[in-house]
C-alpha cells in the first residue's frame, strides 16, 4: 500500500510542499500590490486583489489539508507532532528540509505582510472616525449626519422656498 511506503510519502510530500510554497510566494506578492492598492487607496482594485488573495488561500489550505490526510493515511495525527513523525519516517535523511525552511519563512512574511496591510487599514479608520469626531464636537448630540443635522432629535427639518 502506498500510503505505508516512505519513498511515495516523501515524493507526494515534496509535491505538496513545492505546491504549498509556490503558493505562499504568490500570496506574498498579492499582499505586498494590496498594500500599494491600499496606499492608493484604490477600492476598484482592492476588489479584484481580494478575490485574487481569497482563491490563493483557498489553494494553500487545500494543499495543507492534503498533507494532513498524508499524515493521517500513515496512522499519524495531522498536527505538528505527526508532522514531524512522518517527516522523521519518510524523509529520514532531511531531503525535504529546505523545502519546509522556506515554508516556514513564506508563512512568516506572509502574516507580516498581512499584519502590514492591517495595520494602514487600521491606521485609515482610525483617522477617519477621529475627523467624524471632530465634525461632530459642535452638535448637541454628536449627530451631525442625523435628522436636522445633529441639532434636532426630531425628524429633520423642513424647508420652504417660494418661486
Amino acid at each position: 500500500m502506498t500510503s505505508h511506503d516512505p519513498t511515495h510519502c516523501r515524493e507526494r510530500f515534496a509535491t505538496l510542499l513545492a505546491g504549498q510554497n509556490a503558493q505562499l510566494a504568490a500570496l506574498e506578492d498579492l499582499l505586498k500590490h494590496e498594500y500599494a492598492l491600499l496606499e492608493a487607496q484604490d477600492v476598484e482594485g482592492l476588489e479584484n486583489a481580494g478575490s485574487a488573495r481569497k482563491q490563493c488561500v483557498d489553494d494553500i489550505l487545500r494543499f495543507d489539508d492534503e498533507r494532513r490526510a498524508l499524515a493521517r493515511g500513515t496512522g499519524r495525527e495531522d498536527d505538528s507532532a505527526g508532522l514531524h513523525s512522518l517527516l522523521a519516517w519518510c524523509d529520514p535523511t532531511g531531503q525535504l528540509w529546505s523545502a519546509m525552511q522556506e515554508y516556514r519563512e513564506r508563512t512568516q512574511r506572509c502574516r507580516e505582510q498581512n499584519d502590514r496591510n492591517g495595520f494602514l487599514v487600521i491606521g485609515r479608520m482610525q483617522r477617519a472616525a477621529g475627523k467624524l469626531n471632530v465634525l461632530n464636537a459642535g452638535t448637541s448630540n454628536g449627530n451631525t449626519y442625523g435628522p436636522g443635522g445633529g441639532k434636532n432629535p426630531g425628524y429633520g427639518t423642513k424647508l420652504t422656498t417660494r418661486a
